[in-house]
């Protein structure tokens, strides 16, 4: 009997309860979004956190390279972390994202790791390809040339002359508007899923 209950108490004691959980409530994410993602633990313990991508490839999201995991308890981490140079962007293609956090009291644990000592929690996260918006672009005068650059891949393109209605991707560009003879007009912009927009542009000449 006394060895039964000393198990018990082992195996209590190497039990974690950690929380994961994301930036949204309800977890749909938009190609091109940024996602974060947060944990907490009930006690100091290692752990680990992985994405396993829509097409099945794994990723560490934490500890770094050269960290064992070793967390406080009760604190919330957030990835990644406000010294990271870094984002996690949500790319392609749509279907369903894995965040897995594992977490044990006795050894940093990995994602395959089925010992007992370690606690799961996972976050599955909902990709979606965003609708596609409409630009009408109105220059003054008319004639003249359009450029939009990707914020993100900061690829540049061509799109046309005013007038013209160009369909888009949401996201964040730079348009350029150019014409021989004027100044360059040069804006950022936000484009919204399904956004329906029309942008008027006056040039200054020389």
């Amino acid at each position: 009997m006394a060895g039964l209950i000393l198990t018990i108490l082992i195996v209590m004691q190497g039990a974690v309860d950690i929380e994961l959980w994301v930036d949204k409530e309800e977890p749909i994410y938009h190609v091109n979004e940024y996602l974060r993602v947060f944990f907490k633990t009930d006690v100091d313990c290692y752990v680990a956190v992985y994405d396993i991508e829509v097409g099945g490839e794994e990723y560490r999201l934490f500890p770094p390279d050269g960290d064992d995991g070793w967390v406080t308890a009760g604190r919330v981490y957030e990835l990644p972390g406000d010294a990271a140079d870094y984002e996690y962007l949500i790319g392609g293609p749509s279907g369903i994202e894995t965040i897995i956090a594992c977490a044990s009291t006795v050894h940093p644990p990995g994602l395959h790791d089925d010992n007992e000592d370690v606690t799961r929690r996972t976050v599955e996260i909902y990709i979606q390809e965003p609708e596609p918006a409409k630009l009408r672009f109105i220059s003054t005068p008319d004639d003249c040339r359009i450029y939009i650059t990707d914020v993100v891949t900061d690829d540049t393109e061509y799109v046309g002359r005013a007038p013209r209605t160009v369909v888009i991707r949401p996201g964040d560009y730079i348009i350029e508007i150019k014409r021989a003879g004027f100044y360059t007009l040069k804006r950022r912009i936000t484009v919204d899923p399904d956004d329906r927009r029309r942008i008027f542009v006056k040039l200054t000449p020389y």
